[in-house]
């Protein structure tokens, strides 16, 4: 994905967090916010702009851009706020963390449902967060497209559903040319 992107002249960072087990809610978001500070912090070491960094990712990395952008307070931690970010791009997310963690693992969010919404993108959406494009797949289960449809609503932004893709493909795919990748691309340069 970082080559796709670069080969299209833009200076990518595929950046990664702790899983579950290994750590809980909130650590999975403070490493991407943490990546965030890094990234703006050494962009320009690679020929990109600080001020033109749009963050993506796919399913639960989704999830975290989401996060990320819609709750100030980890990149807030981070001496950043959501005006530093350019735009946003999840593909194949969730938002309503409440509807996804009675069949997750009590390790990503804990086992107490009342906590649960304070862990969700669309508690906190609002007018400050940054430029957003949701993408999901034709073939992602119903309750994720719901989802996606449901937040492009909330956030009065446009969800665009990628035909012929299910939930691993429309991320594995991504290369000039593909639906998916073109629309992100078409997204970034309109800055």
């Amino acid at each position: 994905v970082g080559r796709a992107f670069a080969s299209q002249g833009m200076a990518a960072v595929v950046a990664n967090s702790r899983l579950s087990p290994g750590v809980a809610h909130p650590a999975h978001v403070e490493d991407a916010a943490r990546s965030v500070a890094w990234v703006r912090s050494h962009i320009k070491e690679y020929g990109g702009s600080p001020d033109k960094v749009f963050l993506a990712g796919h399913s639960a990395g989704a999830y975290l851009v989401s996060l990320l952008t819609t709750d100030p307070r980890y990149l807030k931690a981070q001496g950043l706020s959501t005006k530093d970010i350019a735009g946003a791009v999840p593909i194949s997310g969730f938002f309503w963390v409440e509807k996804v963690a009675p069949d997750r693992p009590k390790d990503v969010w804990g086992a107490d449902p009342k906590l649960w919404p304070d862990a969700s993108p669309a508690k906190y959406v609002s007018s400050g967060a940054p430029r957003t494009l949701l993408l999901y797949a034709d073939g992602d289960d119903p309750w994720r497209r719901e989802q996606n449809v449901e937040m492009a609503k909330a956030m009065k932004v446009e969800a665009v559903q990628i035909a012929g893709r299910d939930h691993m493909c429309i991320f594995m795919k991504l290369a000039p040319g593909d639906p998916a990748f073109d629309k992100m691309a078409a997204f970034v340069s309109k800055r």
